[in-house]
């Protein structure tokens, strides 16, 4: 049957470029002849062969008649068309032994596959490294015997060579970081390129002072004149290989006919380093992307030298600093031995290098201080790095030195630096001894001005009290008692300034007896408004801020009235010319962080009190003295200058502190903080002076413990002429045997300070195991070791300050006794 156009469209089916190409070639002419005759083993696998997209071939009969279609076309380059329906064995005359015996296997009807195979393709005028993924199929004939053979392949020649490339410029990459020197970044670069000799069958390296060929057999290529000098000033540079020079041929049979000249850049306009010399593979002369790969090669190269030039600058760097450095470099190991240690220890300590390392860090230690160094050890081995840990080393001549120490851990050794303080140390000694010899010199200076200003006070008012006993008697004598009223009111005003200047002088020194109790702070200002008033003068306006829901405070009332008072008499005198005064109250917490940023001594609830006037205000050097004793700006004879003292000592006696602020020209604020009461109400310690007791009928018995005979006397003769029955001892033991008798005895009135071993607090404790209600009225003068202070005595006790009023003393005894149980 004669083939017709409609019958080739049929078994060339599509508008392919082969499907035309078929349909016109002279089959007839070949050994397969019309292809109407053709069977359908043959025409359906070419009708799907030229319908599809993928890279297909097929061959038919005894020679494997080549079939293939457009996808296949770029696979043959120059060979199409002309190899269409040639045997296969002259299509791939190049690479048909490779594949022979897959076709033999194949015609005994096995399927073959082959994954990224290499083939040595002359498709572009020269034998071209490809690699192609492809299987063999047989094709059965009629009679069921294989007459043909389908090829499906995919090239993967751009993948692979990428892929190899990629994977040369990472393990480059990573084997050029961590050299310490040039000769293992060479080793490093030489491993990596000895295995893709495929890209570059052989490489040169050329550096300042030093040429190495990467593989043995182009070693006789060193001398080899390449034009380095003009890579070293330019781009990369290709150049041809002579065809009669002995090339080596890297992974290939063929040698290459051309070489690249790659500079190998310097860091940060640096000149380059030296040029790689590299042979370019035979079978890829129009590689486009061969030069960029060398580049990268040259970059990493040349990166790794600039690292290594970088590190040695470091090193000799470092080297200069271990051996001029005029501190301790020491490195330890986490075992406490010395590995290594800088020149300077010898200079500083005495000990030769050499007889230091080895040994152990603790033969170097003062005793004293191996412990606490032990521990730092201890502690900068487990990562947590010293800073300005101190201890002493001792030197070759059995001296020691200070050091401050830093360190750092890597791993198992310590790196430590350690500067010599040892003339700091000395210099802070002689400072503080200096500064010591300096404050007991202001000691001194202080107490002079202490005891001047007594002697100068207490003098005048001896005088008064001498003169006016002195001028009794001799009227006395005389027979006059004219003026004696005169001269006892004399005696006593002058002995009533003495017992006040006592009581400043204790509050200074903060040993005063206080008498803490509850204290509404908002209404003892309220109190004391009038007083004030009266106090500071018509020309000076009184504003008082008191604060709501004031807590109460605990302290003495008649020291916080007395200090409120001498602050607004301050206050006044600091506005001659008038002014405002004005009185707060608030409530004020301090926490921890307050109290240690502002110095004040402890954290809690304070109430506050402040006086602050709009007068002269203070110079700073005043504000630095303002609290000092017997300092004053009045005229002299107008003021003690205890005034401020006796505050500071009542509040920080009181556990309270005080805040002053003064500029000059602006006026000063006084702050007093007490602390503040727990107490569910309030009271009034202020009751037993403005409510004196009034009975006729007293009656009880008292024991009178004073060491003091006149003292003793007084009180004893007082409280009898009240209608009291007495008893009195001189020393704690005596009154305690009173006590231990079976005589009733209601109220006990004790000196704090008494001889013997027994104060009068130890006999009042005594005193309540015997008798556990009795009532106790303690006596001082001065309260500095027995434990009668503020916040000290136990319910049905009180206190009483020496010098006393006899009105007073007897009623605070008349109302302990009406109190009793």
């Amino acid at each position: 049957m004669a083939t017709t156009a409609d019958s080739l469209a049929e078994i060339f089916p599509g508008d392919s470029e082969m499907a035309g190409l078929m349909r016109q070639r002279d089959w007839k002419s070949t050994p397969l002849g019309d292809p109407a005759g053709w069977p359908d083993a043959l025409k359906i696998p070419l009708k799907m062969l030229l319908t599809s997209r993928f890279e297909m071939w097929l061959g038919w009969g005894p020679d494997l008649s080549f079939f293939y279609n457009d996808a296949y076309i770029p696979t043959l380059g120059l060979k199409h068309p002309s190899m269409l329906g040639k045997p296969f064995k002259q299509v791939w005359a190049e690479v048909y032994d490779d594949v022979a015996d897959q076709v033999a296997r194949v015609r005994d009807g096995e399927a073959t596959w082959n994954k990224a195979l290499l083939l040595l393709l002359e498709r572009s005028g020269y034998p071209e490294e490809t690699y192609h993924s492809f299987s063999y199929s047989p094709l059965y004939g009629t009679g069921g015997a294989v007459e043909g053979l389908l090829c499906v392949v995919s090239e993967d020649t751009e993948r692979v060579i990428s892929e190899r490339r990629i994977d040369m410029l990472r393990q480059l990459g990573m084997r050029m970081v961590g050299n310490i020197d040039q000769q293992s970044v060479i080793e490093a670069a030489f491993s990596v390129l000895n295995f893709n000799r495929r890209d570059f069958p052989f490489a040169l390296l050329y550096l300042e002072n030093e040429a190495r060929a990467w593989s043995a057999d182009a070693g006789r290529l060193i001398d080899h004149p390449w034009p380095l000098e003009q890579a070293a000033s330019s781009d990369i540079r290709k150049l041809p290989l002579s065809a009669a020079m002995d090339w080596p041929t890297g992974a290939w049979k063929r040698p290459p006919a051309e070489a690249l000249v790659v500079p190998i850049p310097g860091a940060g306009g640096r000149r380059v380093f030296g040029s790689l010399v590299l042979g370019l593979n035979p079978h890829r002369p129009d590689d486009p992307h061969i030069m960029d790969i060398a580049r990268l090669v040259a970059g990493q190269i040349g990166g790794a030298l600039a690292n290594i030039d970088v590190l040695q600058s470091e090193r000799r760097r470092a080297d200069r600093i271990w051996s001029y450095s005029r501190d301790l470099l020491v490195v330890i190991g986490a075992d406490g031995i010395l590995r290594s240690v800088s020149p300077a220890w010898t200079r500083i300590l005495g000990h030769a290098a050499d007889i230091v390392v080895g040994r152990h860090l603790r033969d170097f230690v003062f005793a004293d201080d191996l412990t606490s160094t032990t521990e730092a050890f201890e502690r900068a081995t487990r990562n947590a790095d010293l800073t300005a840990f101190e201890n002493r080393l001792v030197g070759s001549d059995g001296k020691t030195r200070w050091f401050s120490w830093h360190t750092s851990t890597e791993q198992d050794l310590v790196y430590s630096y350690g500067r010599d303080i040892t003339e700091q140390k000395d210099n802070a000694a002689a400072l503080a001894a200096t500064e010591a010899a300096l404050r007991q010199a202001q000691k001194m200076e202080a107490v002079g001005q202490l005891t001047g200003g007594i002697a100068h006070d207490f003098n005048n008012l001896l005088t008064g009290i001498i003169g006016s006993l002195e001028m009794m008697k001799r009227r006395a004598g005389e027979g006059r008692t004219v003026d004696a009223d005169r001269y006892v009111t004399a005696a006593s005003a002058a002995a009533h300034r003495a017992a006040a200047l006592t009581q400043r002088l204790l509050a200074f020194s903060r040993r005063q007896p206080l008498d803490s109790k509850t204290i509404d702070v908002n209404g003892l200002v309220d109190d004391m408004a009038e007083l004030i008033r009266r106090s500071i003068g018509e020309s000076i306006e009184l504003d008082f801020e008191v604060g709501p829901n004031l807590w109460f405070a605990k302290c003495d009332a008649n020291q916080l009235e007395s200090a409120v008072l001498n602050l607004a008499i301050n206050a006044r005198d600091a506005m001659p010319q008038g002014g405002r005064l004005t009185i707060r109250t608030a409530n004020i917490h301090v926490d921890a962080e307050d109290a240690a940023r502002s110095r004040i001594p402890a954290a809690g609830d304070f109430v506050m009190i402040s006086v602050a006037d709009t007068g002269h205000g203070m110079t700073a050097d005043v504000r630095e003295k303002a609290f000092e004793p017997f300092f004053t700006t009045k005229p002299m004879g107008q003021g003690t200058g205890l005034g401020l003292s006796m505050i500071y000592g009542f509040v920080r006696q009181s556990g309270g502190f005080i805040d002053l602020n003064s500029e000059e020209g602006k006026g000063t604020t006084v702050r007093l903080y007490l602390p503040r009461s727990e107490a569910a109400q309030r009271k009034n310690d202020r009751a037993d002076i403005e409510n004196p007791v009034n009975r006729t009928d007293r009656n009880g018995t008292i024991l009178v413990v004073e060491d003091e005979a006149a003292v003793r006397a007084i009180v004893v003769d007082a409280l009898r002429d009240a209608g009291y029955r007495i008893l009195e001892a001189g020393d704690g033991a005596t009154g305690l045997k009173f006590l231990q008798g079976s005589a009733r005895i209601d109220l006990l009135v004790s000196d704090v300070g008494l001889p013997g071993g027994l104060n009068g607090r130890q006999l009042a404790d005594a005193a309540r195991v015997l008798r556990p209600n009795l009532r106790v009225l303690f006596m001082t003068a001065y309260a500095h070791n027995a434990k009668v202070g503020a916040g000290s005595l136990e319910a049905g006790m009180e206190l009483i300050a020496k010098p006393f009023e006899i009105d007073t003393l007897i009623d605070r005894v008349c109302r302990m006794i009406d109190e009793a149980p």
